[in-house]
């Protein structure tokens, strides 16, 4: 019997994989006669080239070809366009092999994000673009409306197109409330790996991997409209409930807390000592029970910043809890004295 060569193997596995998900390594093996073993050495070679996806552990492990994740879609914006259809008819069926996980997080994002285009943009078309990278699931959506920031600017009225960035990483931030919650980009930007909106010549980024954000002006110039990318490994451990559950009330199942990362607040050149820089901060927040403020990166405040939030604010919202993380030892000396001050000891403290 004349043995199969690596690139007829290769390609049986290639042809097949897609009806054998799950136990491919045993159907090859008995096609060819061979050891398991030696499929798997052909699975990863395909893998380490990027034409099929592995995912899961020993038993549970699964292979994808990278091809049926690779789409670019184009839909017009019209009154019968409707996320849950072009989910349900083009990644439903894919993505349910992957874990149940992921596939709870590709869903809602893909479905919040692509909803927000129908109803927001002012746009007329929606380009879709998937595709698995070393095992990274990628989903892009685009639209050539306004702009996600010109939009916030112009129903807000922001002096700053980037105090949209600020707010939308509060949540409960829509310009239609009374369709919307607020809510879809506050938690996709969280469940991803990563997550980037690209609109009006800024870039807002989050590596949630890394801990870590990136904001840059004059991206993309002459781009129309708002393009989102999402990034999540499909082996990834993120759980969709789980970070629901950080930020609800756990008996009313209320959206009633918020983490900001204040070095947001900053715009250009600016410190944080200024009243106005307290007042993006605060922008909002009266939706919330308990708020989080987190000074990463952050060496000092102001006296006028810390009365804003710590004296004024809470003045006006006793019920609202304020704690505080990441602070350095003067901004921690700064808040402290502006409690003092405040005499509001009961319901702001530090979260190490």
């Amino acid at each position: 019997m004349t043995t199969a060569t690596p690139k007829v193997i290769q390609s049986f596995l290639l042809k097949h994989i897609s009806k054998h998900p799950q136990n491919i390594v045993a159907f090859a093996a008995t096609h060819f006669s061979v050891s398991r073993m030696t499929i798997h050495r052909h699975l990863q070679k395909l893998s380490k080239t990027g034409k099929i996806i592995q995912t899961g552990r020993q038993r549970g492990t699964q292979y994808f070809l990278q091809s049926s994740y690779n789409k670019e879609l184009f839909f017009d914006i019209t009154s019968k366009l409707s996320e849950y259809n072009v989910w349900d008819k083009y990644f439903n069926d894919q993505y349910s092999k992957l874990k149940k996980n992921v596939f709870d997080i590709c869903n809602y994002g893909f479905t919040e994000i692509f909803n927000n285009a129908i109803d927001h943009s002012q746009g007329k078309k929606i380009t879709v673009k998937t595709h698995c990278n070393t095992n990274n699931i990628v989903i892009t959506i685009a639209d050539d409306g306004i702009g996600i920031f010109k939009k916030l600017q112009t129903v807000f009225g922001y002096k700053d197109m980037r105090e949209g960035i600020l707010n939308l990483s509060k949540g409960k931030l829509t310009t239609d409330p009374t369709n919307h919650t607020g809510e879809g980009i506050f938690f996709t930007s969280k469940a991803f790996d990563s997550f980037g909106i690209t609109a009006n010549s800024l870039l807002y980024f989050r590596d949630n991997h890394n801990d870590d954000w990136i904001i840059e002006s004059n991206c993309k110039p002459n781009q129309q409209g708002t393009v989102v990318k999402m990034e999540i490994n499909v082996n990834s451990a993120n759980n969709l409930i789980k970070l629901f559950k950080q930020f609800q009330n756990p008996e009313t199942l209320e959206f009633n807390k918020t983490h900001i990362l204040v070095e947001l607040s900053k715009f250009k050149e600016e410190s944080f000592i200024s009243r106005s820089q307290a007042k993006r901060i605060i922008f909002g927040l009266e939706k919330f029970h308990h708020v989080i403020l987190d000074f990463k990166n952050v060496t000092t405040v102001g006296q006028g910043f810390v009365d804003e939030i710590f004296r004024i604010f809470k003045n006006k919202y006793p019920h609202i809890e304020i704690h505080y993380r990441n602070a350095s030892n003067d901004v921690k000396f700064m808040i402290k004295r502006g409690i003092a001050t405040a005499k509001h000891n009961d319901t702001i403290g530090f979260v190490s």
